[in-house]
């Protein structure tokens, strides 16, 4: 029930882009803003995070937008 440019969304992207960092590799906004593109761009990306909720890589990825928009 949020959109993906609420303060609410973007602690999210925040708190992912932190998990990347700490169990995989040190990921930059710049790095975590091209997975959010890759998370709709790649349809395997997309069948993957969709299994944790219908929609959801298709929000992260606009969510992760926003985050970075200024």
């Amino acid at each position: 029930g949020i959109g993906p440019d609420s303060p609410e969304a973007a602690a999210v992207v925040e708190t992912h882009r932190e998990h990347i960092s700490k169990w995989f590799y040190d990921c930059s906004p710049e790095i975590h803003a091209g997975l959010g593109q890759m998370y709709v761009a790649d349809q395997r990306f997309a069948d993957n995070i969709d299994k944790s909720g219908a929609g959801l890589s298709t929000f992260m990825s606009a969510a992760i937008k926003a985050a970075y928009a200024t």
